[in-house]
């Protein structure tokens, strides 16, 4: 797969046409953000309710027995450096951020070094405002070479560039305190194939409910450190 391709299949896939962003009513709202490209933006589904934004917030306010809300950063083109510039344009008074980024990184051939020195200034931003502790969960870039047909070369070389940005992110995670790396779901534990196509619903949900797993027990901890004040 190219980025031409890459337009063409997001262009010709369906999208909900409203944004990503919802709230659970409850006491002591989570107040979350993505940052995200095509998976953020509910790709291959009919509505956000079923996308891993949705799924990931819900299964937050789930765990905490608290409110939720989220908002996102979202477009099907945005790359790690592209949302560190528009970061500087949005409330920085979060309890969590969650970075869903990379297929379009990988076609555009972002480095490693490249990668790791946005994701340094997303978690600098974020961190300069209110929330100087905010946690910053960045999942693995999705096997994108496993979605649909493609020379076992391009297969290969996707896959060498997925790795190698993942490699990036975990090594910011084991570096940077607060920071949390969330490796892809398993498509082998579940079916998620049905006729040939991919169940992108199943996808979404796996997806949501491992982000949500961190992410919530992330949040769980600084909550008890605060109480505990």
């Amino acid at each position: 797969m190219n980025l031409l391709a890459f337009r063409v299949d997001a262009a010709n896939t369906l999208f909900p046409p409203d944004k990503p962003e919802g709230e659970v009513v409850a006491p002591d709202p989570a107040r979350l953000l993505f940052i995200g490209d095509a998976a953020a933006s509910s790709y291959g589904l009919l509505h956000h309710g079923l996308g891993v934004v949705s799924q990931t917030s819900r299964y937050v306010a789930r765990e905490l027995a608290s409110g939720c809300s989220w908002t996102s950063i979202a477009d099907v083109e945005l790359t790690m450096a592209r949302a560190a510039k528009e970061l500087a344009n949005v409330d920085h008074d979060l309890d969590a951020v969650v970075i869903v980024l990379g297929p379009p990184d990988v076609l555009f051939g972002t480095t490693a070094t490249e990668w790791t020195t946005s994701l340094h200034r997303i978690i600098d931003t974020v961190r300069g405002g209110s929330n100087p502790r905010c946690p910053v969960i960045v999942a693995a870039v999705p096997p994108m070479y496993r979605f649909r047909a493609m020379p076992r070369f391009i297969q290969r070389l996707l896959a060498l560039q997925i790795t190698r940005l993942n490699r990036a992110s975990l090594a910011v995670a084991d570096a940077v305190p607060g920071v949390s790396y969330v490796a892809f779901p398993s498509l082998d534990m579940c079916n998620t194939f049905i006729q040939n196509s991919i169940n992108w619903k199943t996808i979404h949900s796996l997806w949501g409910k491992q982000l949500g797993a961190v992410t919530s027990r992330t949040l769980a901890a600084q909550r008890s450190a605060r109480d505990s004040i």
